[in-house]
């Protein structure tokens, strides 16, 4: 059954709940425990052998993925990326494993919902204890990572769509929407790129020490797990190249319509500069204005002003045709 503990800090009035399914098949045991407290990790104590530093380390958040062999088990850390919905980003869901040749330990926060489903089915259904779990603690953890890993695709999936429409749509736009959807989705690039790049060297090493736990001539099973991982590396690789050709381009047609808007500016200011002057020199109240009192002075001066201004205007638009 699902065992509840409830561990409450005494300096406030929240209480922790975790939920430990316990699974047996044969002579494998699982032990799913979500959000962990201070009580499960003092059952596992009990239960096991393991070192002490480890398990507090079950109760903190590492900066990385790891494995460590301990001889008698294998202390596995695994950073994987999941989507927050509700801030629209990625980030890393940590789950921390203990492995031995006849049980599976599994401490995660509940965020990653391929192993919360495979725990619920496996603690439900008979079926599935007898079709994921009776071939051993590796195997077990072989399909674990591999939905993990199947995991990380939807997601995948989803930036290539947002950077086929960017691609689309960035001749079209250049408004600041745009540069929110590019920002946004450069960045969910570099989260995935900063949660998977550490996984990939414990896969590595994961397929060569879990041999022992193996069954015999189940070795490329975890080749399959390290293809997984190489073949997320590369579509990562490629859509970073391009978002960065996208963020690049976006550039250069913010630039290109920022340098026509100067252009424009440029060439009311340089229209109405001979208009100024001269207006200005004849508005002067002085003695000795040339045509003053003359009948058709106005239109005289009118002309001194349009005629250089329009000859100045037809220059720089043929000129500005010449060079955009």
């Amino acid at each position: 059954m699902v065992k509840k503990y409830e561990n409450k800090n005494t300096n406030n009035s929240n209480s922790i709940t975790s939920i430990v399914r316990e699974m047996k098949y044969k002579d494998l045991l699982w032990i799913d425990i979500e959000k962990p407290t201070v009580s499960d990790i003092n059952m596992l104590e009990k239960k096991f052998n393991f070192h002490e530093l480890l398990l507090e380390d079950c109760m903190t958040e590492h900066q990385r993925s790891k494995i460590d062999d301990y001889e008698e088990y294998f202390f596995i850390v695994l950073h994987m990326p999941r989507y927050k919905k509700d801030l629209q980003i990625i980030e890393a869901a940590e789950i921390d494993m203990f492995i031995g040749p006849n049980y599976l330990i599994t401490l995660h926060e509940g965020e990653l919902k391929p192993l919360t489903a495979l725990a619920s089915l496996c603690y439900t259904q008979e079926k599935a204890k007898m079709e994921y779990m009776s071939e051993g603690s590796a195997l077990l953890l072989y399909e674990i990572t591999k939905r993990l890993f199947d995991y990380c695709m939807p997601m995948l999936d989803k930036i290539g769509i947002l950077l086929n429409k960017i691609n689309i749509d960035i001749f079209k736009d250049t408004s600041k929407s745009m540069l929110q959807n590019i920002s946004m989705t450069k960045m969910q690039i570099i989260n995935f790129r900063r949660v998977v790049k550490p996984v990939r060297p414990v896969i590595l090493v994961l397929e060569k020490v879990i041999i022992k736990y193996l069954p015999e001539n189940m070795e490329i099973y975890f080749d399959d797990i390290t293809d997984k991982a190489e073949k997320i590396w590369d579509m990562l690789e490629n859509q970073k190249e391009v978002i960065e050709s996208i963020d690049s381009t976006f550039t250069s047609l913010t630039n290109y319509k920022s340098n026509n808007l100067m252009a424009v500016f440029t060439i009311i200011q340089v229209v109405i500069l001979p208009m100024t002057l001269v207006g200005g020199l004849f508005s002067m109240n002085v003695e000795g204005i040339p045509m003053h009192g003359y009948p058709n002075a106005f239109w005289i001066v009118f002309g001194m002003i349009m005629l250089p201004t329009i000859i100045i205007a037809l220059s720089m638009l043929i000129n500005k045709k010449k060079l955009f």
